[in-house]
C-alpha cells in the first residue's frame, strides 16, 4: 500500500478571517512576478499535492481567479487551495493555513528555463553570482556594491540586478572550507551581509533582498556555533490515507516559516530563535537546493551530498505531509528544524538533481529521516543531545529514542555533536573516504535500515518515484537470433527530470535459466509524468523454442556509469507472463506446426 495523498484529520480549524499579502516571486532570482492565482476556499487542509490541487479546484463549487502583479491581499477565514501560475514557471500547488500571527506569503515559482549559474572553470576558483533585489518594490537594484571582504573582491550588479564574482577558492582543512562572508550595499538601503558561508570551489548563487534583514550569522549546522537540534518525531502525528496505486508521490510544495517575506531572515518555533511570521512556499527540490548547502558542506563528496539529499527532502516532505496544527507553515527555516537560507550551490545542486523526488519511507509511509551532524556515541565537548550513549564508541545510535546502536567506524573517536538519531552527516563524507568508497544508496541503507538488518526506527527504505505502466513487446513473435523492442509506458513522481536511469530486461522460459542482454540495456532521461521509452532486446540464436515472460526494470544509475551493476537503486520491476513467443511457427512444447501438405503429424 502507498500513499498517494494525506488528509489532516487531527485538529478543528478555527475560522479567523485574515488578511493576508501574497506575493508572487521568481525563486532563482528573487524579483516579482505577474501571474494568477486560482483559489477556493476548503473546509479542512488536505496535503499539498498537485492533482489533489487541481481537482478540488474544479470540482469546487465557487473557485476564484485574481491576477498578480507582485503582491496581491485576500481575505481568508479558512484553508484555501491554491494554484499560482505566471508564463514561462512551472504552476506552484499550495495550500494556505490562515492563522493571526502569519503576516502572508510568499509563493517561489520555479521558471522552466532556469539560467545556468557560473561555474569556475579552474578548480583553485569560486564564482559567487546573485541577483539584488529591491525587497519594497520587488524590483532590480542596479549598481550595487558588492564584495567578499576576506578576498578584497568587489564589483556592482548590472540593470538586472545581477552579479559575478570570481575569487581564489577557500582552503579547506580536514574537510571544512575556510568560511567567507558576503556584503552588497546600495544607497538608500541597509547593508546585507551573509556570513559563515562554506563554500570550497565550483559556484555559489544567491538571492539579495536590500531593504530587508540579512541571513541569520552562524546558521551554517556544521559549524557548532548552533546549539539548537530538532526533538524526535513527536507522537500522535495525523492521519493518512492510502490507497493501491503504485510510486511514493512526494508533495508538491512546502510551506517554510521565515521571519522576513524574502525567505531570508531564518525562524523557529517560540522558545528556539524567534516565532515565524511569514510563510514561503517552494517546490519541494527548490526547498532540498537551498536547505542542502548549509546542513552539509558545499565541498564534500557528491555521494555524501547525495545521501544528504535525500535525508533532507524526506525530513522536509514529512513536516508537508504532518504540518503543525496551529501554525501556517509546515517546518521552520532554523537549526530547531531544518536550515534554509537563500543560496544554492553547484555541488549540491548535482547531488539534488541526481536523486529528484527521492525520500525515506517506513511501514508504506513517508519517513520522519532524522540526522545530525556526528551521531557516534562519545561524549565530547560539542553539543551533544543525544540521550542515550549507552551504545559506545564506534557505534551510532540512541536506544531511548528508538534507534538501535549501529556499528559506524568512520565516527569512531569523534565526539557526538547532535542527537544521535538517524544518519551521521559526518559519517556521509567520511565513508566516501573509506576504502571501497560507499555509495550514496549504501549510506542511506546504512544509516536507515542498518543494511536490511535494521529494527526499531531503523527500518526504512528509498522510496519509488519510477513507475511503470504498461509494457509492449514488438513484435511479439519472433525467431531465435532476431531482437525485439520492448516498450514502456512510465511515470516519473517527481516533479524534476531523472536523467540517469538504466532500463534492464531478461527473458524467462521455466525451468530454464535468464537470458540476460547487458549490451542492449538502455540509458534514459525520465521527465516528469508521463513518458513513453524503449530499448532493443536481442534473443540467442540458441534460445529454446517457446513462450516466454519478460521481465522490465528501472533502475536509478547510482554510479552513473551507463551499466547496471549491484550499486544501482532497482525502482520497479514488472514481469510480463508469456509475453514473447520465440518461434513463431513451432510450438512451446517443439513440435513443428502441422503445413499444408506436409506428412508430419504432432
Amino acid at each position: 500500500m502507498r500513499f498517494v495523498f494525506w488528509f489532516f484529520l487531527a485538529c478543528s480549524i478555527p475560522v479567523t478571517t485574515t488578511a493576508a499579502e501574497i506575493s508572487l516571486r521568481d525563486a532563482v532570482t528573487g524579483q516579482g512576478l505577474h501571474g494568477t492565482l486560482t483559489y477556493t476556499l476548503i473546509d479542512a487542509p488536505v496535503a499539498p499535492q498537485a492533482k489533489l490541487i487541481d481537482r478540488l479546484l474544479e470540482e469546487a463549487p465557487a473557485s476564484h481567479t485574481v491576477t498578480v502583479q507582485g503582491r496581491t491581499t485576500l481575505d481568508l477565514d479558512r484553508p484555501t487551495a491554491v494554484r499560482a501560475e505566471v508564463p514561462g514557471y512551472h504552476p506552484l500547488h499550495t495550500v494556505l493555513r490562515p492563522s493571526p500571527e502569519n503576516q502572508g506569503w510568499t509563493l517561489m515559482l520555479d521558471p522552466i528555463e532556469p539560467a545556468t549559474p557560473p561555474v569556475a572553470t579552474r578548480a583553485d576558483r569560486l564564482i559567487v553570482s546573485g541577483w539584488v533585489t529591491d525587497a519594497d518594490q520587488l524590483v532590480p537594484v542596479a549598481g550595487a556594491r558588492v564584495e567578499i571582504p576576506d578576498q578584497r573582491a568587489l564589483t556592482l550588479s548590472n540593470p538586472n540586478g545581477y552579479f559575478e564574482l570570481e575569487i581564489d577558492a577557500p582552503a579547506i582543512v580536514d574537510d571544512v572550507p575556510e568560511p567567507l562572508s558576503l556584503q552588497i550595499s546600495a544607497s538608500g538601503f541597509s547593508d546585507w551581509v551573509q556570513t559563515d558561508l562554506l563554500l570550497g570551489l565550483g559556484g555559489y548563487s544567491v538571492a539579495v533582498f536590500l531593504g530587508g534583514p540579512s541571513p541569520d550569522p552562524g546558521a551554517h549546522r556544521q559549524l557548532g556555533r548552533v546549539q539548537a537540534w530538532p526533538e524526535a518525531e513527536p507522537e500522535g502525528h495525523l492521519s493518512q490515507s492510502r490507497n493501491d496505486e503504485p510510486g511514493d508521490a512526494p508533495p508538491a510544495s512546502i510551506t517554510v516559516g521565515f521571519a522576513d517575506e524574502g525567505c531570508t531572515a531564518l525562524c523557529g518555533r517560540p522558545g528556539c530563535l524567534n516565532a515565524c511570521s511569514h510563510s514561503c512556499v517552494f517546490s519541494l527540490e527548490t526547498y532540498v537546493r537551498r536547505g542542502l548547502p548549509d546542513e552539509w558542506i558545499a565541498s564534500w563528496n557528491f555521494d555524501a551530498l547525495a545521501a544528504g539529499a535525500v535525508a533532507y527532502r524526506s525530513y522536509g516532505a514529512w513536516h508537508a505531509f504532518n504540518p503543525l496544527p496551529e501554525g501556517s507553515w509546515d517546518i521552520c527555516s532554523n537549526a530547531c528544524c531544518q536550515v534554509n537560507p537563500p543560496g544554492t550551490h553547484v555541488n549540491t545542486n548535482s547531488a539534488t538533481a541526481a536523486t529528484p523526488g527521492l525520500m525515506l519511507v517506513r511501514d508504506g509511509s513517508i519517513f520522519r529521516s532524522e540526522y545530525s551532524s556526528q551521531n557516534n556515541c562519545l561524549l565530547g565537548e560539542l553539543s551533544c543531545t543525544n540521550q542515550d550513549l549507552s551504545c559506545g564508541d564506534g557505534f551510532a545510535g540512541s536506544p531511548a529514542t528508538g534507534w538501535p546502536c549501529l556499528p559506524d567506524s568512520v565516527g569512531q573517536g569523534r565526539s557526538c555533536f547532535g542527537h544521535g538519531r538517524g544518519m551521521s552527516q559526518w559519517g556521509n563524507q567520511l565513508w566516501t573516504q573509506a576504502s571501497p568508497p560507499r555509495s550514496w544508496r549504501w549510506q542511506l541503507d546504512h544509516y536507515y535500515n542498518s543494511l536490511g538488518q535494521g529494527t526499531g526506527m531503523r527500518t526504512a527504505v528509498i522510496s519509488q518515484v519510477l513507475v511503470i505502466d504498461a509494457l509492449r513487446v514488438l513484435p511479439a513473435d519472433a525467431e531465435p537470433g532476431s531482437q525485439v523492442t520492448l516498450e514502456l509506458d512510465v511515470r516519473n513522481l517527481a516533479a524534476e527530470s531523472h536523467e540517469h536511469v538504466l532500463v534492464g530486461a531478461s527473458l524467462l522460459r521455466p525451468p530454464d535459466p535468464f537470458i540476460d542482454d547487458p549490451a542492449n540495456d538502455q540509458p534514459a532521461i525520465l521527465p516528469p509524468g508521463q513518458s513513453t521509452v524503449s530499448r532493443q532486446f536481442s534473443i540467442p540464436a540458441d534460445a529454446a523454442i517457446g513462450q516466454y515472460d519478460v521481465y522490465v526494470s528501472l533502475f536509478i544509475d547510482v554510479d552513473q556509469n551507463g551499466a547496471l551493476t549491484s550499486a544501482d537503486l532497482r525502482q520497479q520491476l514488472l514481469v510480463a507472463n508469456e509475453a514473447l513467443t520465440v518461434g513463431s511457427k513451432l510450438f512451446h512444447d517443439r513440435f513443428e506446426v502441422e503445413q499444408e501438405g506436409s506428412d508430419l503429424k504432432p
